[in-house]
């Protein structure tokens, strides 16, 4: 399911964030208006920041790469047909609160 309505990086703006107290509903229709350059590459970037988050709380640097995080997590969590933990949720509060931060 990917959005018609893509936004570039360099367009994004405050307002097309969802809440970082939002639901998992509210990240995953904004993850969609995203589609990573190198989708291959993405799931190691992705999992990379995860761990990478869980064990020292750094999130990646760039708003490409933090949109490509949410991105793949939205796919993650649809192939498993669930919604995603509550760790989880809180790494995709963690990324759109960052993202504020680069816009």
């Amino acid at each position: 399911m990917y959005s018609p309505n893509l936004i570039q990086s360099g367009a994004l703006r405050g307002e097309d964030l969802p809440s970082s107290y939002g639901d998992w509903a509210a990240y995953a229709r904004f993850a969609v208006t995203f589609e990573p350059r190198e989708q291959d590459e993405c799931g190691e970037l992705a999992n990379w920041a995860l761990a990478r988050w869980r064990r020292t709380g750094e999130l990646p640097r760039t708003l490409e790469e933090l949109r490509s995080c949410l991105w793949f997590e939205h796919r993650r969590w649809r192939y498993h047909g669930e919604d995603p933990d509550p760790g989880t949720l809180r790494y995709c509060a963690a990324l759109v609160r960052e993202m504020r931060w680069r816009i």
